[in-house]
């Protein structure tokens, strides 16, 4: 087994050697495989492991154990505790949807020039199970399979099926959780964990590793495809977090939103559909507008909440979304500076925090009276609905004083009895999205 995996991380991500990987470890066989294995192999890593509470006290046995294979490890251990049951009743999301997303988002937060390598634990029976609940879903991604390698994301038991890794820690005398939850048959997934694949293991015992070289197969292919999708899309221009492309080429813009996951048939209703329709597709959205075809991803923007508890975190340079922000204080205000605001220190209450929007939310815009709805203000200034959540909120512990890139609020206005000014700049990211 360890001479397989080291063999499997030469051929497809040699730079783990050398360098400092964040490893997802949940507490389960495969996760817990992994972590030995690299452990075993010498290569530098950090641990990244989420207690999401949905499991009470086994939730809390995950974290227990994890923590103790940190120690005998000897590496660091990252824990993060999400609301996952509150997150997804506000995005409208699935409890697991929602759990994958913040699991990601984690990994992210937790990714730095030193570690720009996140490994999860996937392997040869998950790459079949998505197989059968993707073809179940009538989805065209069942035979893309479950990526070796996409960006910073490493899967490197993937030379091996589940089986065989539970006989491996087994023969190690290695112990790993059970997530009972996994016994169930509520979700797709495990329903065809338990019912599909020990009828396919038991027909055809290569079908796990045949299907995982015709999905690396198929993932070389759709690779060099994208690269030539990105190169013809890369002379249309950026249009927030998106690109807008014109209506002179049709075809080949067919053939690009094809590759991006659009059904065929829905590619051409779009071509010919109305100013301001819409179309969603695999987390992507497509919208007619007047100069031409938009096309970005799709859902919230994800702008991480973040405090300034008091003056003494004072200048900080923050990153939210798109936007790249740097909060001090000054004696006097600099006219200079185009994209800033200005706002008396003495007035305002500690916290300072920047977020997403939230439903609903209202501010009092300076210079007019009365308060408004974030999201008029918002289409007021023409930001298309695709966008509006790329613009983050700026506030006190007393309310929000501002939408970045859009309007202040009339707290805390600079008077002429102000002695103390906190300066809010901003500018625009160059890192958008790869589209």
């Amino acid at each position: 087994m360890l001479n397989r995996f080291q063999s499997f991380i030469s051929e497809n991500a040699p730079e783990i050697i050398e360098g400092k990987t964040l490893l997802a470890v949940s507490g389960g066989a495969d996760s817990v495989a992994m972590g030995h294995l690299f452990h075993q192999s010498g290569y530098r890593f950090e641990v990244a492991h989420l207690n999401y509470g949905l499991r009470g006290t086994e939730s809390d046995g995950d974290e227990q154990f994890v923590k103790q294979l940190c120690k005998q490890w000897s590496v660091e251990l990252h824990v993060d505790y999400p609301d996952t049951l509150i997150e997804a009743q506000l995005n409208g999301e699935s409890v697991q949807m929602t759990a994958r997303r913040l699991r990601y988002h984690h990994f992210k937060r937790l990714m730095n020039a030193d570690m720009s390598m996140v490994c999860t634990a996937h392997q040869c029976t998950d790459n079949l199970e998505h197989l059968f609940i993707y073809l179940l879903r009538n989805s065209s991604a069942a035979w893309q399979g479950i990526p070796v390698r996409r960006d910073n994301i490493f899967r490197p038991m993937m030379f091996a099926n589940a089986a065989e890794i539970r006989q491996w820690l087994a023969s190690e005398g290695l112990q790993w959780r059970e997530d009972s939850s996994n016994h169930k048959t509520d979700y797709l997934r495990n329903k065809v964990r338990h019912w599909i694949l020990p009828l396919i293991q038991t027909e055809f015992p290569e079908a796990e590793v045949e299907f995982a070289e015709l999905s690396r197969s198929l993932s070389a292919l759709r690779s060099a495809e994208n690269s030539k999708n990105k190169q013809w899309a890369s002379q249309f221009p950026f249009v927030g977090d998106g690109r807008l492309f014109d209506f002179e080429n049709k075809t080949a813009l067919k053939q690009y939103l094809k590759n991006l996951g659009m059904h065929p048939k829905e590619a051409v209703k779009l071509m010919f559909a109305s100013t301001g329709s819409r179309f969603h597709f695999q987390g992507w959205m497509a919208e007619v507008r007047n100069t031409g075809i938009w096309v970005g991803k799709f859902g919230r923007h994800e702008i991480e909440e973040t405090d300034i508890a008091s003056e003494e975190d004072l200048p900080v340079c923050l990153q939210a979304g798109k936007f790249i922000i740097t909060v001090q204080i000054q004696q006097a205000m600099d006219f200079s500076i185009q994209q800033a605001w200005f706002f008396d220190l003495d007035g305002l209450v500690f916290p300072l925090s920047l977020r997403s929007r939230r439903k609903g939310e209202r501010i009092e815009p300076f210079g007019m009276t009365g308060s408004k709805k974030i999201s008029d203000l918002l289409t007021d200034a023409h930001i298309p609905s695709s966008e509006k959540d790329a613009y983050p909120v700026f506030g006190h512990a007393a309310g929000i004083l501002g939408v970045l890139g859009i309007r202040r609020a009339a707290a805390a206005a600079v008077r002429e009895t102000t002695h103390r000014i906190l300066c809010v700049k901003w500018e625009i990211s160059e890192n958008h999205a790869e589209l």
